[in-house]
């Protein structure tokens, strides 16, 4: 990213947002009763109140991780490799983003702070998926490998397991996941049975 980037990524900030309104504030406060370098201080001084007050990256601490950066790493990969790999590779990472984007960031509030199974979430969009797909393109697509243990399998029938076992785990978080929110569902149903004093068991 550029200088430039990080610049025009600011000011459209939350914190950038939320420190230029104060500073609104302090300007007015300025001109009501000018001050003089008091008043630009005190402009500056509203500003990184509300700069300061806003956290810069506000899904980071509860999830390990920034839900949004985990999303535009599995975009990028596509688009990196895209027309670069076999269909069997990019129809399955094609499927793991799918599962990624719609069935787990939505209700990563189901998972607990933490858990193995936003560390595996992270980890395969930001490092094991991309890391696999890698490694088959520096090698020779037809190449097969004589090492131990290898069963004369081919760079294309590695990275498809590989890939086949990412997605096999990505759908059990996502499995969770809507577990959570069955629950959470089954919890409100009893809530307002309870509050309506209707007995559960008619339904």
């Amino acid at each position: 990213m550029t200088s430039l980037d990080r610049i025009r990524r600011y000011l459209t900030s939350r914190r950038n947002l939320a420190g230029s309104a104060l500073a609104l504030v302090g300007t007015g406060l300025a001109l009501a009763d000018p001050v003089g370098l008091g008043g630009l201080a005190l402009i500056v001084g509203f500003y990184l109140v509300g700069a300061l007050a806003v956290p810069s990256r506000p899904g980071m601490r509860r999830y390990g991780f920034d839900p949004g950066q985990v999303q535009r790493a599995m975009s990028e990969e596509i688009n990196a490799v895209s027309g670069r790999v076999p269909p069997d590779v990019i129809t399955r990472i094609q499927r793991i983003e799918l599962t990624i984007r719609s069935e787990i960031l939505p209700g990563l509030d189901g998972l607990p702070p933490g858990s193995e199974e936003l560390y595996l979430v992270e980890r395969t969009a930001r490092d094991w998926l991309p890391t696999a797909v890698a490694r088959y393109l520096n090698l020779p697509a037809d190449y097969v490998s004589s090492q131990p243990g290898s069963r004369g399998w081919s760079a294309l029938q590695v990275v498809v397991d590989e890939l086949d076992l990412l997605d096999d785990e990505m759908r059990r978080v996502a499995e969770i996941v809507h577990g959570a929110d069955m629950d959470r569902l089954l919890a409100h149903r009893r809530f307002l049975n309870d509050r309506f004093g209707r007995d559960e068991a008619s339904g």
